[in-house]
C-alpha cells in the first residue's frame, strides 16, 4: 500500500503549503490562502493514532475525515502536473539485464543499448474492498506512457520538489490508453489483498446459509410434527422468510472491488531501451526490454504460451520465450520447446512415457510405435529399429536381435551362417589369449554381423563359444558339449 505521509505530503507541495515536521512525528501544516476556508488556517497532522494522542493532532490515516477531505480536493482541483527526475553513475546495461534476469538455456546479446528522457504517467488510485467489512487502500501505479510497461511506484516518484511547468508531454490517445494499462496493473496489484478477504467472505457466507437453512429446515420439522392446522401454509412462510434471509445474507458478504482515480502526473524518467537477441544452438528470438534509472528493474518479458510475465526466460527451440512452468525439456538433451510447440516436438515413448526431442525419437519399423533411446533396438544384423514387442535372443550367442533375424528354431542369422577359419585368425588369437583357454584347439568356425563376432572352437569332447564385441573384447563365453547341435 502506498504511504499516506508521501500522497499527502506531496499534496501539500502541490498546492503551496507550508509543512514543519515536529519532533513527535507529527507535522506541523500552514495551509495557504487557498485552501484555509476549507482546512483552517493550521493544522497539526499524526499519521500514526499514538503520534496523533500524544500531540493532541489530528489523524490522518486511511479512512480518516481528514484523508477524505484532503483527497476530495486534489480530485477536484483536477492538476496535472509535470515533474523530472535525474540520475547519476547508473550502472552498466548488463549488470541491469543481469541481476533482473534469467536465461537458463539461451545466450542474451544486447545489440543496442538506447537512453532518453522518457515521459512516464503516475496515477494515484483509492481502492475501496467492501464485504460485511470495508477495507480502503491508497495504490499508486506508474508506467512508461509510450510503451505502457509498468514500473515500480518508488517514493521518489511521489515528491514535487522537481515539478516544473506543465507541458504537454502525453497525447490524449495516449492518456487513454495509459489510463486503460493502469487499471488492468491495479488489478493485478491489489490481488494479494483480495483473495483472502474474498475467501473469508465466502467462508462466512456458507456458514451464514447452512445457519439459516438448518434453522428453517429444523423448524419445519418440528411445525409438522406438532400436527399444527394449516401446516402447508405456515412451511410457505417459513420457506418465504428462509430466501428472505438467504438473500441478505448473499448481499451482505458479497465481495465489491470500486476504484476511485485522485490524480495523475507526468513524471519525465531516464529510461534504456535494450534491443537484446537469445540465442542458443537450435533458434534465436529478439526482444525489446526497457529499465529506467531510479528503479534499475527490465519489464519482464510474457511468455508465449501463457502470456503470464517471467523472469526466467527459456527459449523454445521454435523461437517462442517461455516460463518456468510452461518449458518442456526433452528427456535425454536439453532441448526445450514451449508448452504450445511441445505436443508437436515431443514424443511420447510407449514403454515409459517419457517425452522426448526428434533427435531421441524412434519408430519401431515392425510395430510402427514410438520409443525413447532407452526402449528401441537397433538389430545389429540388418539394422532394423524394434521395440521390446519385436526383440528376440538368440539361443547360441544369447544377444538380442529383431524377430525377423532369429529363427523359430532360436538361432540368429549369424549363427545359422558359421564358416570356417584357421586357428591362426585373429579373433582366435584375442578370444584365447587369458590365462586358461584352449590354445590347442584345430577346428574354429566364425560368423559376425554389424556388432558382434561369434567363435566356436571344436575339441575332441567340448565346443567352447566366444562373442566378441567390436572392439574385440569377449563379452560372453561358454564351454558345452555340443553347443553347435549335431
Amino acid at each position: 500500500m502506498t504511504d499516506v505521509r508521501s500522497f499527502v505530503t506531496s499534496y501539500l507541495r502541490a498546492i503551496g503549503a507550508g509543512a514543519q515536521p515536529l519532533p513527535t512525528g507529527a507535522l506541523a501544516v500552514r495551509w495557504p490562502p487557498t485552501h484555509a476556508a476549507r482546512f483552517g488556517e493550521a493544522t497539526t497532522i499524526a499519521f500514526d493514532p499514538l503520534v496523533a494522542e500524544a500531540s493532541t493532532a489530528e489523524l490522518c490515516v486511511v479512512g480518516s475525515d481528514l484523508l477524505d477531505r484532503i483527497v476530495a480536493d486534489a480530485s477536484g482541483r483536477g492538476f496535472h502536473c509535470v515533474a523530472r527526475v535525474t540520475a547519476e553513475n547508473e550502472p552498466l546495461a548488463d549488470d541491469v539485464l543481469a541481476a533482473n534476469l534469467k536465461f537458463p538455456n539461451a545466450r542474451p546479446s544486447i545489440l543496442a543499448a538506447d537512453r532518453g528522457l522518457v515521459p512516464y504517467l503516475l496515477f494515484n488510485f483509492r481502492v475501496a474492498l467492501v464485504t460485511d467489512e470495508k477495507r480502503e487502500l491508497v495504490k499508486s501505479v506508474l508506467l512508461n506512457a509510450k510503451t505502457l510497461e509498468v514500473h515500480t511506484a518508488a517514493d521518489v516518484f511521489l515528491q514535487d520538489s522537481l515539478t516544473i511547468p506543465e507541458e504537454r508531454n502525453v497525447s490524449e490517445a495516449n492518456l487513454a490508453a495509459s489510463y486503460g494499462a493502469a487499471c488492468g496493473a491495479l488489478e493485478r496489484a491489489i490481488l494479494r489483498e483480495v483473495e483472502p478477504i474474498r475467501a473469508k467472505a465466502s467462508a462466512m457466507l456458507a456458514t451464514e446459509l447452512e445457519r439459516i437453512n438448518q434453522f428453517y429446515e429444523t423448524s419445519i420439522q418440528e411445525l409438522y410434527a406438532g400436527r399444527t392446522q394449516a401446516p402447508l401454509e405456515t412451511e410457505k412462510v417459513f420457506r418465504a422468510e428462509r430466501d428472505r434471509r438467504v438473500d441478505e445474507a448473499g448481499r451482505k458478504y458479497a465481495f465489491n472491488a470500486t476504484a476511485k482515480l485522485v490524480n495523475a502526473r507526468t513524471i519525465l524518467i531516464p529510461t534504456t531501451t535494450l534491443h537484446l537477441r537469445l540465442a542458443n544452438e537450435r533458434s534465436s528470438k529478439d526482444l525489446d526490454l526497457e529499465f529506467d534509472a531510479i528503479n534499475l528493474e527490465t519489464n519482464r518479458p510474457s511468455c508465449d504460451s501463457c502470456h503470464t510475465t517471467t523472469d526466467v526466460v527459456y527459449l523454445c527451440s521454435r523461437g517462442h520465450v517461455a516460463c518456468d512452468a510452461c518449458d518442456r525439456t526433452c528427456s535425454f538433451c536439453d532441448h526445450v520447446v514451449c508448452s504450445t510447440c511441445a505436443g508437436e516436438v515431443l514424443s511420447q515413448c510407449e514403454a515409459c512415457i517419457r517425452k522426448a526431442c526428434p533427435d531421441h525419437t524412434f519408430q519401431d519399423e515392425i510395430g510402427r510405435k514410438t520409443y525413447c533411446p532407452d526402449h528401441i533396438h537397433a538389430c545389429a544384423i540388418c539394422g532394423r529399429m524394434v521395440g521390446p514387442a519385436y526383440v528376440k535372443a538368440c539361443g547360441l550367442c544369447e544377444q538380442s536381435y529383431c524377430v525377423v533375424d532369429v529363427e523359430t528354431s532360436g538361432r540368429c542369422r549369424t549363427c545359422r551362417t558359421l564358416a570356417a577359419i584357421p586357428a591362426t585368425h585373429a579373433d582366435v588369437a584375442r578370444a584365447t589369449t587369458a590365462k586358461g583357454e584352449p590354445k590347442n584347439l584345430t577346428k574354429w568356425v566364425r560368423g559376425e554381423n554389424g556388432k558382434y563376432t561369434v567363435l566356436v572352437g571344436k575339441g575332441a569332447i567340448f565346443q567352447y563359444l566366444y562373442v566378441l564385441d567390436k572392439g574385440g573384447a569377449t563379452i560372453r563365453r561358454e564351454k558345452g558339449v555340443r553347443l553347435l547341435g549335431g
